[in-house]
């Protein structure tokens, strides 16, 4: 039986939205930096300076973040295969009977849907199939384990209604029962079934951005709708979005901007785009970190940056989980050219943050030049080993990597 650590390592993903020029250089940018973090050219890690500590779910991220900047496919690719080993798979999935965990089945789902293989075939195992198997009568998806252990939420939840989308497959019991969580002032809860509905940004952006994709209309008095009003009353003044307390911050900023796109808030998702370009390493920060994104204004932390950098970058390409595919992504990742003068970029449209000991100017544009470099990138030396921390799927510090 795999030991019930193994679920901790589930971390909820970052979803979004369609490209536009604004982000054009950026989410690839960030691309070049996040393929220098892939240890041994497949896994990205849980603990730094170990090898070993490969992260099954903060890989699977990195492969929907490549594939959504248009770049990186050969890492995607490799990092799919890791994946796919017998160790990865009974450490995500389960054993398929006497434990099977429905965040691990989701996000496995999605990255071969996402490289354009057959989610019922990957690692010869029928994850949709699984899947199936772990849904109740009401529509809830939940894990087959000790029911003190069940880690399901909003974002499994979520997830598996995105992945069901993809995969042509009926998703009306599902849907319903995500409406049913909705709480009354139009956000979602990341936990079912709680005495106190209590609103969450991270979870109503993922909520949105499947209700959406299932075809939920945004008509008036509909869940998306409601949803939609709660979550742009949630922007910051920069632009910005935090979860449950201060700071704004790239990943549950990059979640947000997913939902607005989709539900048609152009202007609230151009300025929360405008937000994540500023915490983006540019040609005036050191060569190793050029093109990740920091979580916050404080700048770049190697304990939280290969995780925020996969969340801000779909949120830069605006590409949602609904439809993010490498079909067209480039093998390896463009050269990042801080030698000549970036060409102009249009006028941000999020007004500039509050002057304060927060604010922190924007580095200048990374120019994304060169051919691509099919093989694994060495830009920047060996590779660096960075991982955010082991969390459980369901802490809300899960999102920060802190």
């Amino acid at each position: 039986m795999i030991r019930k650590s193994a679920l901790a390592a589930i971390i909820a993903v970052a979803l979004v939205a369609t490209p536009q020029a604004q982000a054009a250089d950026a989410a690839p940018s960030a691309g070049t930096w996040l393929v220098s973090q892939f240890s041994e050219g497949d896994r990205l890690l849980r603990a730094p300076q170990d090898p070993a500590s490969g992260d099954t779910g903060l890989t699977a991220d990195g492969i929907y973040a490549l594939a959504a900047a248009g770049v990186g496919r050969s890492t995607a690719e490799k990092a799919a295969a890791w994946l796919a080993q017998p160790d990865q798979i009974a450490f995500f999935l389960g054993d398929g009977e006497a434990e099977s965990y429905v965040g691990g089945l989701v996000k496995l789902a999605l990255v071969a849907q996402t490289l354009g293989t057959d989610p019922h075939k990957f690692a010869a195992i029928d994850l949709l199939g699984r899947l199936s198997a772990l849904q109740e009568e009401s529509g809830r998806y939940r894990d087959r384990t000790d029911p003190s252990f069940d880690q399901t939420n909003a974002f499994t939840q979520a997830l598996a209604i995105i992945v069901l989308k993809r995969a042509g497959q009926p998703s009306d019991k599902p849907v319903t029962f995500q409406v049913s969580s909705q709480c009354p002032d139009g956000g979602f809860p990341i936990q079912f079934e709680q005495a106190t509905c209590k609103s969450d940004v991270d979870a109503t952006a993922i909520v949105l951005q499947a209700l959406l994709a299932a075809g939920e209309k945004t008509a008036t008095a509909t869940a998306s709708a409601k949803g939609l009003d709660w979550l742009a009353k949630q922007q910051q003044a920069d632009g910005g979005f935090q979860a449950m307390a201060p700071p704004t911050n790239a990943n549950t900023t990059g979640l947000a901007v997913g939902a607005l796109v989709a539900g048609g808030r152009a202007e609230a998702a151009d300025k929360a785009v405008a937000f994540l370009k500023t915490l983006q390493v540019g040609c005036a920060g050191p060569v190793a970190q050029r093109g990740a994104v920091s979580f916050d204004r404080n700048g770049f932390d190697a304990g939280t940056v290969v995780r925020a950098t996969t969340q801000a970058m779909l949120g830069l390409a605006r590409v949602s989980l609904a439809t993010v595919s490498a079909a067209d992504a480039t093998a390896g990742v463009p050269a990042l050219d801080c030698t000549t003068p970036p060409s102009p970029s249009p006028e941000p449209t999020a007004p500039p943050a509050p002057a304060g000991p927060e604010q922190v100017p924007a580095d200048p544009p990374l120019a994304v030049t060169g051919p691509d470099q099919a093989g694994p990138l060495t830009l920047f030396g060996s590779f660096a080993v960075i991982a955010g921390a082991v969390l459980l799927f369901v802490s809300r510090r899960r999102k920060v990597g802190a």
